[in-house]
C-alpha cells in the first residue's frame, strides 16, 4: 500500500470523526477551519512559486503551479480524476465527473466530511494564493452528478498554457503529512490538549489501517514547514 488520494481522505474522515464525537458543533468548526488552513498554505506555496519566477497570480499560473497529479494507485484502478472544460471566457468552468477523493469518503462511510472537505477546499486554496480571483465551488459530487467548478472573468484563453510545472508536484505521503498537521496544529490551537489527543488518535487510526511504516513516514514530517516552498 502506498500513498494517495485515499490515505487523504482517510486523514481527513478521521480528523472529522474524533473532533465531532469529543467536541459537536465545536469540533465541526474546528474541522472546518482546519481545511481551510490546510487549503490556504497549499495556495500560498503556490504563489511563492510563481512570485519567484516572475509570473502574474492569476488562474493560470494556479494552474500551472498545482502541487497534485493523479496517484498512480488511482491511475491504476481506473479511479483517477477526470474533468472537463466547457466554457474558458469570459467565465472559466470545468466539471469534474470522476473523483478519488469522493470515493474515498464514500468508501469510509465519511460523506458528512467529505461534503465540508470538497465544499470549502478550494475556494481556500484560491484565497491562499490571491484572493482577488473569483473562484466559485458552485456544486459537489456530494450533491449532484459533478463538481462544478468557475472563474468569474478568469482571463484565459485557448493558448493559456495549464499544463503544471512538474518539478513541484508533491508526493501523496507529503500531502497526507500536510492534512494530518495542518488540521491538527488548529486542533491543537483550539482545545488545547484534548485536541492534540484527537492528533494522536487519528495517528492511531491510521496506523491500525495502513501500518507502522506508512504511519512512520507521516511522523517524519512533524518539523516540516509546510508554508515554505
Amino acid at each position: 500500500m502506498n500513498f494517495s488520494e485515499k490515505t487523504q481522505t482517510f486523514l481527513v474522515a478521521s480528523y472529522y470523526k474524533h473532533l465531532k464525537e469529543r467536541f459537536g458543533e465545536r469540533g465541526r468548526n474546528a474541522f472546518l477551519h482546519g481545511v481551510k488552513h490546510y487549503a490556504m498554505q497549499r495556495g500560498s506555496r503556490m504563489a511563492q512559486r510563481a512570485i519567484r519566477a516572475g509570473e502574474p497570480l492569476d488562474y493560470g499560473a494556479f494552474c500551472r503551479y498545482g502541487e497534485w497529479v493523479p496517484s498512480e494507485e488511482a491511475v491504476l484502478s481506473g479511479t483517477a480524476s477526470v474533468s472537463e472544460v466547457t466554457a474558458v471566457s469570459p467565465d472559466y468552468e470545468y466539471h469534474v465527473t470522476a473523483c478519488p477523493w469522493f470515493l474515498g469518503f464514500r468508501e469510509a462511510d465519511a460523506m458528512e466530511a467529505g461534503a465540508l472537505y470538497c465544499g470549502c477546499l478550494d475556494e481556500a486554496m484560491l484565497r491562499g494564493f490571491h484572493e482577488a480571483i473569483e473562484f466559485h465551488t458552485v456544486q459537489t459530487m456530494h450533491e449532484a452528478e459533478c463538481c462544478i467548478f468557475r472563474v468569474d472573468r478568469a482571463g484565459m484563453t485557448a493558448e493559456t498554457r495549464t499544463e503544471k510545472h512538474r518539478e513541484y508536484v508533491k508526493g501523496y505521503d507529503y500531502h497526507c503529512a500536510h492534512v494530518y498537521y495542518a488540521i491538527g496544529e488548529i486542533a491543537g490551537a483550539v482545545f488545547a490538549g484534548e485536541g492534540e489527543r484527537v492528533c494522536a488518535a487519528v495517528m492511531n487510526d491510521f496506523e491500525e489501517k495502513y501500518g507502522a511504516e506508512m504511519a512512520e513516514k507521516l511522523r517524519s514530517y512533524k518539523n516540516e514547514n509546510f508554508n515554505c516552498c
